[in-house]
């Protein structure tokens, strides 16, 4: 069976393949170029891309129902008031009332950057000006021209050391904008692992697009 893709033709310079988290495979190509060429010189790498995809959806699917947090999936349990217990990977929560579980997650989420922002820009010699937390579609995290600092509440999912990894990537950003050697040595150097890290972001990214209970926190106001 061939490869199911989308043809979108636009004038840019250079044609591309983009694969979303669930598998649609968009194919964007100027006028004058054929598709299936494209398709057929990238077949490996989509096949690829697309079994990544398969295997993350039959891994996290049956989890679905359950909170994926701190790289742990936890049980929604009915209760007169909110907790949580880390030890039981249990949450207490009031009918429905999923509005105290965003707040209580993004106060942790907050805690945590403001702490571990301000210790690596002191390191690494650098200033930021002010650290947002949001629903992001496509990214974890982001840094601003401006030194502004914008993290995905969907942090929370993550281990820990997955969110060091993060941080120390955008605080790095703060010295170095472009992805070039320097950056990638100072990444390096307070993040040794930091390949094996990128992987499992992508691993926790695929996740999160089958998790029920993330995607009505992305819907509260």
């Amino acid at each position: 069976m061939g490869i199911k893709y989308r043809v979108i033709r636009r004038n840019v310079k250079y044609p591309r393949i983009e694969i979303s988290p669930l598998g649609d495979v968009k194919v964007i190509v100027p006028p004058n170029v054929n598709p299936e060429d494209l398709v057929g010189r990238k077949k490996g790498w989509i096949e690829k891309k697309l079994r990544e995809i398969e295997e993350a959806r039959m891994k996290f699917l049956p989890l679905s129902n359950k909170l994926l947090l701190d790289g742990e999936f936890y049980e929604l349990i009915e209760s007169e008031e909110f907790g949580v217990n880390p030890k039981f990977h249990v949450v207490l929560l009031p009918k429905d009332d999923l509005e105290t579980l965003k707040r209580w997650l993004k106060t942790q989420l907050r805690e945590e950057l403001e702490f571990k922002v301000r210790l690596f820009s002191s390191v690494f010699g650098v200033k930021y000006r002010k650290i947002y937390i949001r629903f992001q579609k496509t990214k974890w995290a982001s840094c601003s021209e401006k030194g502004n600092l914008s993290f995905n509440l969907m942090l929370m999912a993550l281990p820990e050391e997955l969110r060091d990894y993060i941080i120390i990537h955008e605080v790095a950003h703060l010295k170095f904008q472009k992805h070039s050697r320097k950056f990638w040595e100072l990444v390096r150097q307070y993040y040794p692992d930091y390949k094996h890290a990128q992987k499992g972001l992508r691993e926790y990214w695929l996740a999160l697009q089958y998790n029920k209970i993330w995607n009505k926190l992305r819907e509260i106001a």
